[in-house]
């Protein structure tokens, strides 16, 4: 029994000794997709986002702890301006939408000469924030204005991608890659509010499946 538990203790050495961690950061565009960027308008229980092209990054953490196989950590954030005009000719948003991902999970690792190959699938907390929505309308003489808030939406996420990486120095690495992020968020306590003349406010809840498609750019370092 003891001459295993050595063996096992001089291969779990030898992984650690091997062990290899990356770390980098990326930018590039996001292309909404499925309700987040469908441009129709929302039944009661689906909210489509009228998403529009946009900007995308995100930081990690790898570590390998065998010759192919390591885990990572990942925070990225997505930046989409919303088309306004689904909600009618005078509607108007505090700002862009934006959806985070907290995500951990498995990375393959493969090295060809100065070439690297990463492949990952990472799953956690994606987050979306979706800006406040302001229409306003007159009709014989009398002007209403309807705004629609929207609290955050949280579920599990995932994040599905590929990365091929050219190490222009020994630890250092340019990357160009391709993700999707997917996820089914659900928008709880939503209100319209009414400031015409017969103001009233409304609560409602919807979901929104959330599809977006990255490409990306960006620097590493691997130890």
């Amino acid at each position: 029994m003891k001459k295993y538990l050595i063996a096992l203790s001089a291969l779990l050495a030898s992984y650690t000794m091997s062990a290899q961690f990356t770390f980098g950061v990326d930018g590039g565009i996001s292309v909404p997709s499925s309700n987040y960027g469908a441009s129709a308008l929302s039944s009661s229980s689906t909210f489509n986002g009228s998403a529009k092209l946009g900007a995308c990054y995100d930081g990690y953490v790898g570590f390998k702890f065998i010759p192919l196989l390591g885990a990572m950590v990942q925070y990225g954030a997505n930046m989409n301006s919303i088309n306004t005009s689904d909600w009618g000719n005078n509607a108007s948003a505090s700002g862009g939408a934006t959806v985070t991902e907290y995500l951990i999970g498995p990375f393959l690792h493969i090295k060809i000469l100065k070439l690297k190959i990463e492949a990952k699938l990472l799953g956690g907390l994606v987050s979306s924030n979706y800006p406040t929505i302001s229409q306003s309308s007159s009709f014989n003489g009398i002007t209403s204005s309807v705004v629609s808030s929207f609290s955050t939406g949280n579920a599990f996420g995932y994040c599905a991608g590929v990365k091929i990486k050219y190490m222009v120095a020994s630890i250092l690495g340019i990357g160009l890659g391709v993700d999707y992020v997917g996820s089914d968020v659900n928008f709880k306590g939503t209100s319209t509010t009414d400031a015409g003349p017969y103001s009233n406010t409304e609560s409602t809840s919807g979901k929104m499946n959330i599809g977006i498609l990255q490409a990306t750019l960006g620097l590493s370092i691997d130890l």
